[in-house]
């Protein structure tokens, strides 16, 4: 398997992440709040640990990796809003079936590439 494959669903895994946070953003504004776009502070609160991979194989690991950390992220927030407030609880609920999506591909691609 060549490279380009991979680097097309990485592609669209980014644009997915970007409407992600657009929709988060867009809810806590729903919610009277004041989204923190500073990349100082994004980089802060990740869940996720940021680890370059020096070859095909790792990179795609990594990324699976940090999927995960933000698949078991997203259920405990889905969790913890509740009933409390279902709209935001949806949310996340389907940010998180995407996660998995994400993570099903990624892991579909690494049994490609070790092949």
């Amino acid at each position: 398997m060549t490279a380009q494959p991979i680097a097309a669903e990485f592609l669209q895994h980014a644009n997915d992440e970007q409407l992600h946070a657009d929709q988060v953003a867009l809810r806590i504004t729903q919610l009277d709040g004041a989204p923190d776009f500073n990349p100082e502070g994004l980089l802060s609160r990740s869940v996720a640990q940021y680890n370059e991979g020096s070859s095909l194989v790792e990179m795609i690991e990594e990324d699976l990796v940090a999927e995960r950390v933000v698949i078991m992220w997203y259920a405990e927030i889905a969790r913890w809003f509740g009933a409390a407030d279902p709209t935001t609880r949806r949310l996340m609920e389907d940010l998180l079936a995407k996660e998995e999506e994400h993570a099903d591909d990624l892991a579909s691609l690494l049994v490609e590439v070790q092949r």
